[in-house]
């Protein structure tokens, strides 16, 4: 008898917790989004086709092209992301964060840093239709140099699709 009310306690304390914890990520959840939607921040969840030009070389064509994928939010205002890199068979992890005017800021790195040294940040200005994002990086490259560039990002799917 003393074990089944045992066995029962436990069964209950862990449903709890697994309650508690469904019901706390619903709400950041919820209060994410409430928070982007007022301040009007588009959802950037999704793929985006990035041309990053570099200063050193010929700011007029694209150094490289990839495809950066923001994957989630992690906070009203923060999200990770990866970007891929078809050329040279990259992958590689973005974190970053909008702010309500509507900055973003990435900080990238390679994905066998520090045995590729590719890495750095960017700070782009998000088109009020998400649609989308210019700015600038700075960073690191595989040659040990530090340089850097504009950057422009087109949205290639709509944000109905990445929800």
């Amino acid at each position: 008898m003393e074990n089944n009310f045992f066995l029962i306690v436990l069964i209950c304390i862990g449903f709890g917790a697994v309650l508690g914890v469904t019901i706390t990520l619903l709400c950041r959840r919820w209060n994410s989004r409430q928070y982007r939607t007022k301040f009007e921040i588009p959802d950037i969840i999704g793929k985006w086709r990035c041309q990053w030009f570099d200063d050193s070389v010929d700011p007029e064509k694209p150094k490289v092209e990839d495809t950066v994928e923001f994957q989630r939010w992690t906070t009203s205002t923060e999200f990770i992301a990866r970007g891929f890199q078809p050329e040279f068979h990259l992958s590689y992890p973005l974190v970053g964060e909008i702010d309500p005017s509507l900055v973003v800021t990435l900080s990238y790195k390679a994905y066998r840093y520090p045995y590729e040294p590719n890495r750095g940040v960017a700070c782009l200005q998000l088109s009020r239709d998400g649609k989308t994002m210019e700015g600038h990086w700075f960073g690191r490259r595989f040659s040990g140099n530090i340089s850097g560039g504009t950057v422009k990002c087109f949205r290639i799917d709509s944000p109905e699709m990445s929800t």
